[in-house]
């Protein structure tokens, strides 16, 4: 398992994955007054989805590290960006229509949908970077660069 090889977009969609899963334990809409549903309270469904897309965009970190090639986990990077839009798509319309019984909707779902449009932008990003090398300075998939090639010694023929 190597860190080296995390990009940037995977460190953002892992994080936020932990922030939309702690967002579902937060107040996402007041009832009654003072009273608070978690997102855990108030879904039937859609927490787990969330719960689903947050630790899939978790896993960018131990899945990324363990590869030591880029297909699996730039595969994984495109699937987190998709299942991150389902995830701010669901959140954006739960907060637009709130459930029945609720008064108000609480910091809990916006940060919950930051959080889903910022697993969105990550996995995104992870995408984009291919690091790719420079001629003057060659490193392999993790960025780390390479030795020098050893010199081509000629021989004289028998």
């Amino acid at each position: 398992m190597d860190l080296r090889r995390l990009r940037a977009g995977e460190w953002i969609a892992a994080l936020a994955g932990a922030a939309l899963l702690a967002s579902l334990f937060m107040g996402w809409y007041e009832v009654s007054g003072s009273a608070t549903e978690t997102g855990w309270q108030a879904f039937a469904i859609v927490d787990l989805l969330l719960a689903a897309v947050a630790l899939f965009a978790i896993a960018l970190v131990p899945v990324t590290a363990a590869q030591r090639v880029p297909a699996i986990p730039l595969a994984q990077d495109a699937l987190v960006a998709i299942a991150g839009k389902l995830a701010a798509l669901l959140i954006l319309i739960r907060i637009a229509w709130t459930p029945g019984d609720t008064s108000g909707v609480e910091p809990g779902a916006w940060l919950g949908f930051v959080a889903a449009v910022a697993i969105v932008a990550g996995g995104w990003i992870a995408m984009r970077d291919e690091r790719l090398s420079t001629p003057d300075r060659v490193t392999d998939l993790t960025g780390t660069p390479n030795p020098e090639a050893p010199a081509i010694e000629s021989l004289r023929a028998p």
